[in-house]
């Protein structure tokens, strides 16, 4: 079956057996319908810049979404929202550093839509560092 829906993908159809695509292991949020992520933006001489979670000396691309997940899960949530806004501002110097001030957006989109030409992402700003 596996092989089946692999030629269909292919040929540019829909997959019939879910468990031949690579989103099984790498979007496991698929199923669900709408999936949330908050997102450090940067501003650097009047410009804003999406900040982008890469691997570097001390944090590992996945480290810096989780951190950023929680302490915006925790600012949004207003829990001991001061003390978190203070963390996430040492954790967005540490990692990047050019920026004069930092924004925290909540990110809303669809996980069926990953990986597809256009993805649409509802952006909700949460703070300002």
């Amino acid at each position: 079956m596996s092989l089946t829906s692999l030629a269909i993908k292919e040929k540019g159809y829909n997959e019939i057996y879910p468990f031949a695509s690579w989103k099984l292991f790498t979007v496991p949020s698929g199923g669900e319908s709408l999936g949330e992520r908050y997102k450090l933006y940067g501003i650097k001489q009047g410009d804003t810049i999406r900040i982008v979670n890469i691997s570097r000396q001390g944090y590992d691309a996945n480290d810096e979404e989780l951190i950023v997940n929680t302490y915006g899960n925790m600012i949004e949530s207003h829990k001991n929202r001061d003390i978190y806004i203070k963390k996430l501002m040492i954790f967005a110097k540490d990692i990047r550093p050019e920026f004069q001030e930092y924004l925290l957006y909540k990110e809303i989109y669809k996980p069926q839509q990953i990986g597809s030409k256009r993805m649409d992402i509802k952006k909700k700003i949460i703070t300002k560092l």
